[in-house]
């Protein structure tokens, strides 16, 4: 089975080398050195596209499926030419819209659209998905997810994991959350809680925009999804966002516009990057049925590979997209349309094949359930 993976950085060579034993894995990317070094390092193929000019319905159309590893921004065109290829899709692309808006095109087309299929938004909606799918309706919903350095580091405990802006992003959005029954707005960096993890120690978690569709498909009395950094992050980003550094309105700087937020992000890139450093992946959801008063706990704590060089964001949101694309090769997703992965995971079957792929290539989902 033929696969392209669009996007050569560093979730989609995490997709592409998960793959590459199952699957005939061409990597797309504008990069030409990328693309060279990972021909090389993954023995795979590679097409030289500019997602950001280029049409990529025409590229699409050869392979069975598309593994979507471009920046949020890019999510929504990402999506239509998959309509307009007939191709079946599995993206974990942070893009702002609603992708239900397509969900038209995507039946019409008949193709089957697995949007937000990283590790969160993604594996967590993957695992409330299975549990809800358990019960009528549930109490609490509380995820809490980052990716952080190994170590709190200075300027403000946090290395680039992933996309920049998407990494900004997470700091403009609106966030919604479910409260006593009912959707509500709030501001990312609300709800600030404190607390301690073994090997990490002392964390921050805060509200940002990651239920998303959980939202429309999940029923509960309350839900919410945090980001997880060190203490002292949020108020660091909150001083960056008020003098302006996260705008997305062009400025003038000495006869140059600039946009102050895409800066940002290149600053992050250039500096806050670590190769040096090992990275980790911290997801711990915390679910409480209406029925009894049991707890129900999954947890992921990943590191970077130091032997492939493979970063735990890598390996927790290129491999879970790599889960749910073979799960299409296989055939196990019926549905067509936009079928988040809450909504792939109400199949048992389906859930514990993402779970088992995720273990073989070592990223460990534990689960628990205890008595109140």
């Amino acid at each position: 089975m033929r696969v392209l993976v669009l996007g050569g950085g560093m979730v989609g060579a995490g997709i592409a080398y998960a793959l590459r034993n199952e699957s005939d894995v061409t990597i797309a990317d504008y990069n030409s050195d990328k693309l060279q070094r990972l021909k090389n390092e993954l023995g795979i193929n590679t097409l030289k596209v500019d997602a950001h000019k280029d049409p990529l319905a025409p590229v699409m159309k050869d392979f069975d499926v598309v593994s979507g590893a471009l920046p949020g921004r890019l999510g929504m065109k990402v999506i239509k030419e998959a309509c307009k290829a007939g191709v079946n899709l599995v993206d974990n692309s942070f893009l702002e819209e609603d992708y239900y808006g397509l969900e038209k095109e995507a039946l019409d087309s008949g193709i089957t659209v697995v949007p937000d299929a990283g590790i969160a938004p993604g594996l967590s909606n993957a695992i409330v998905g299975r549990v809800a799918a358990e019960y009528e309706y549930l109490e609490n919903i509380d995820i809490k997810v980052g990716g952080l350095p190994e170590r709190n580091i200075p300027p403000i405990g946090y290395k680039v994991v992933f996309s920049a802006i998407d990494t900004l992003d997470e700091f403009t959005r609106r966030v919604e959350i479910i409260k006593d029954g009912k959707v509500i707005e709030t501001e990312p960096g609300d709800g600030l809680e404190y607390f301690f993890v073994n090997g990490l120690g002392s964390l921050e978690a805060f509200y940002t925009n990651g239920l998303r569709s959980l939202l429309r498909n999940i029923k509960a009395k309350n839900m919410s999804e945090k980001t997880v950094r060190y203490r002292g992050h949020i108020e660091k980003m909150k001083f960056l966002r008020d003098i302006g550094l996260l705008e997305e309105s062009k400025i003038d700087v000495n006869g140059t516009e600039v946009v102050p937020k895409e800066v940002l992000a290149s600053l992050f890139l250039k500096n806050l990057s670590f190769p040096e450093i090992r990275d980790v992946l911290y997801m711990e959801i915390r679910i409480t049925p209406t029925r009894g008063k049991e707890e129900i706990v999954y947890t992921v704590f990943d590191k970077g590979d130091l032997k492939t060089g493979y970063t735990a964001m890598t390996r927790t949101t290129g491999f879970t997209n790599a889960a749910f694309t073979r799960l299409i090769l296989k055939g196990m997703i019926k549905e067509k349309g936009i079928v988040p992965p809450e909504i792939v995971a109400r199949d048992l079957n389906s859930f514990n094949d993402v779970i088992e792929f995720l273990r073989k290539m070592g990223v460990t989902v534990s689960s628990s359930k205890t008595s109140g």
